[in-house]
């Protein structure tokens, strides 16, 4: 809850975020032995994505924005954040 800065009310939210992103982080390391910190952190990054894309009506965030800001668009696919960082240990290939 603080990594994100959530509120409290979100807690029962930010708990299905983390066990989404416990399973996509699973998946896609498969068998691969990933240090267990790294696996932590891929999985904190990811449940972060997958929480602020709640935020993010088809993919654009800031949507319906007063302040002036431009709108921007993230990433449709909440691991895109930890390919690279997973990388050093998954090897994907055909």
């Amino acid at each position: 809850m603080v990594f994100l800065g959530a509120p409290e009310s979100d807690r029962e939210f930010v708990g299905e975020c983390l066990i989404q992103a416990q399973t996509l982080v699973s998946a896609y390391v498969a068998t691969t032995d990933v240090p267990e910190d790294i696996i932590d952190l891929s999985t904190q990054q990811v449940a972060s994505e997958l929480y602020n894309m709640r935020n993010a009506p088809s993919g654009i965030a800031q949507f319906s924005s007063l302040d002036g800001q431009t709108p921007f668009r993230v990433a449709k696919d909440p691991m895109t954040s930890v390919y690279a960082i997973l990388g050093k240990w998954v090897n994907v290939g055909v």
